[in-house]
């Protein structure tokens, strides 16, 4: 029995300083989640702030970075052909320049030989103007009730603004500021603007064709001496290159596919200036969604101008819904490859963001950037969550 009275007295002891840690533990618990949640609100606007201005610098270096994005996706489809001629004995930069010059002189052919197409389509486009606004002046004429009053309400509010404005008792003369008419010189400074861009992409596109993978490796060595980074940063490289590769081929071999049969179908129904609407549809196509959808309406009002039928307008917006609803619903997923794929919610909102940020060269870059910012974030730990969002 006395043996046992230390034991207990011990056991009180231990009990006593259980409560007096769970005490001091409840007093600390409201300090500690204080400022956690501190914490989680700094880095929140952290965050927040640090997005505004990534967001900033890429709204400002847009003039450097879009050309900067154009060459190097063209490197990257380019990129086969150049180490094909370099597998034959060519040197790197003469394989770049016999690329780089059959490109140009495919591009001026086909320009050249689409000149007259195209010319008779912008020859053509008044008459549809003033066909359309005949129609439209036919439909309003034979409307009745509300919406014809509603017209000559409006046409006698029009005659009323158009009339001369009377003076006013000090005799002061009305100024009427006279808009002043567009000169020459403006185009000639635009035309030399794009075809300065144009010439520093294609010096861009050139040398980096021509030094293969030179900033490939100085990327690499960049990222420091860790053995762990390096393989990241090489997987993150090649990822890119497969996604953004496989995304080029498929797109340039799908554009092709609805070009040809926009142009075979548009000539079937019998469609002015078909070969153009296939180049259209083609180019339109690099947009998803947006472009094919511009297409299609614009063909329908030229056919319903050019035919006088609503059916037969129909018929010709409906045959392009059909050739791109082939090619989004069978054709792309079957030849692009799974890791390349994102949802189609994340891809409209992509289009939306790039769109509003660097207009139509964003739409046209917000794919292969979306795809670039997914391999990153599937890559680096931290911005799995973006990955997850943008996969399907």
């Amino acid at each position: 029995m006395d043996e046992q009275r230390p034991a207990r007295a011990d056991g009180a002891d231990e009990t006593q300083d259980g409560h007096a840690l769970t005490a001091v533990q409840e007093a600390m618990e409201p300090s500690t989640t204080s400022s956690a949640m501190a914490f989680s609100m700094r880095s929140l606007a952290l965050t927040v702030l640090t997005t505004i201005a990534v967001i900033w610098v890429l709204y400002v270096a847009q003039s450097l970075l879009v050309p900067l994005i154009v060459g190097i996706i063209l490197s990257l489809v380019l990129e086969p052909l150049v180490t094909g001629l370099t597998r034959v004995g060519l040197p790197r930069s003469a394989g770049a320049a016999i690329v780089l010059t059959a490109l140009t002189a495919g591009l001026l052919g086909a320009a050249w030989q689409l000149s007259v197409p195209a010319a008779a389509l912008a020859d053509e486009l008044p008459a549809v103007a003033r066909r359309v606004r005949t129609m439209l002046a036919r439909t309003t004429a034979s409307r009745d009730g509300t919406v014809a009053n509603i017209q000559e309400a409006a046409d006698e509010l029009a005659t009323v603004t158009d009339a001369p404005p009377a003076r006013d008792r000090s005799g002061a003369q009305p100024v009427r500021v006279v808009e002043p008419p567009t000169r020459f010189r403006d185009y000639l400074l635009t035309g030399t603007g794009i075809a300065g861009q144009v010439l520093l992409v294609g010096f861009l596109v050139f040398f980096l064709l021509a030094s293969g993978d030179l900033y490939k490796r100085k990327l690499v060595k960049l990222t420091g001496p860790s053995l762990t980074k390096k393989k990241i940063t090489v997987q993150i490289i090649d990822e890119i290159d497969q996604q953004i590769g496989v995304y080029l081929r498929t797109l340039t071999a799908v554009c092709t596919l609805v070009g040809l049969a926009t142009w075979l179908a548009y000539r079937s129904l019998g469609m002015p200036n078909a070969a153009i609407w296939g180049l259209l549809a083609a180019i339109a196509n690099v947009v998803p969604y947006v472009g094919p959808t511009l297409v299609s309406l614009a063909a329908t009002a030229m056919a319903l101008a050019h035919f006088g039928s609503i059916g037969t307008a129909l018929t010709v917006g409906g045959a392009q819904v059909v050739i791109t609803s082939i090619e989004g619903f069978l054709l792309t997923p079957m030849l692009m490859s799974r890791s390349a794929r994102m949802n189609p919610v994340a891809m409209f909102v992509g289009l939306l963001f790039w769109g509003w940020l660097w207009g139509a060269w964003g739409m046209v870059l917000a794919v292969p950037l979306l795809m670039a910012i997914k391999a990153v974030a599937d890559r680096v730990e931290d911005f799995h969550a973006v990955g997850e969002l943008l996969g399907e």
